[in-house]
């Protein structure tokens, strides 16, 4: 047994004797060569027989560090503002009311003839 069992056939090293157990049974009755056979028996009784042998083969595996394949990308948060459009940028009635501006901007004017951004926007006197 030169490789690492947990790796060979792909055992969870956190698994207990009755996981290891009942994987090991399922590749056993899958397979039909004896030396195969062998190899799993051998590695059995390595993992289930011995605990400090467990251990120490669970401690050398290699941990997966990646996602499973085929494993879907991460939903965008739900609740997630839409983005801005033109109208939204336009002062509310409000807001020009309260600054004291008497030419109300809708967001149709071209740049060329925007009242704020041309000066011609006069401030209602107090």
């Amino acid at each position: 047994m030169a490789e690492n069992p947990f790796e060979a056939y792909g055992l969870d090293p956190t698994a207990g004797p009755e996981a290891i157990t009942a994987k090991l049974r399922e590749l056993a009755e899958a397979t039909d060569d004896e030396q195969e056979r062998a190899a799993i028996r051998e590695a059995w009784e390595a993992l289930t027989l011995h605990p400090s042998r467990r251990l120490d083969l669970a401690l050398s595996a290699h941990p997966e560090t990646r996602e499973a394949p085929g494993r879907r990308p991460r939903p965008l948060r739900l609740g997630a503002p839409p983005p801005l459009t033109l109208a939204d940028l336009v002062p509310l009635p409000s807001l020009v009311e309260r600054l004291g501006l008497t030419t109300v901007v809708t967001g149709d004017e071209p740049l060329e003839r925007d009242p704020i951004l041309t000066g011609s926007s006069r401030r209602r006197e107090p």
